[in-house]
């Protein structure tokens, strides 16, 4: 369970899950020079594609990292599952999960 360093995000995971793990890499990009956002990202896509095959990982994150990160825009409690791209790329959305 990866959480952004946010208090929201940490007590949703906290709350959701009962434990969770700040990553800073999940922190919302606001804010962030240019270079520290493209290190966030190829961090989270090496992390993804770093997931073992039929496992998975919840991060709990903010829109604008997702957005980033996929190219597709999510609703407040909205979560997308991902499949990490085999070039480096964006990674594939697979399901929007409307969680609210």
């Amino acid at each position: 369970m990866r959480s952004s360093p946010w208090c929201r995000c940490i007590d949703t995971a906290q709350l959701a899950f009962g434990r969770h793990m700040v990553w800073d890499a999940l922190a919302s990009p606001t804010g962030a020079d240019a270079a520290t956002r493209e290190r966030r990202l190829a961090q989270l896509r090496d992390a993804l594609a770093a997931v073992p095959a039929a496992r998975f990982e919840v991060w709990v994150t903010h829109q604008f990292v997702l957005s980033d990160l996929t190219g597709n825009s999510t609703s407040s409690s909205e979560g997308l599952l991902l499949k990490a791209a085999t070039d480096g790329g964006r990674p594939q959305v697979l399901a929007r999960l409307n969680l609210a």
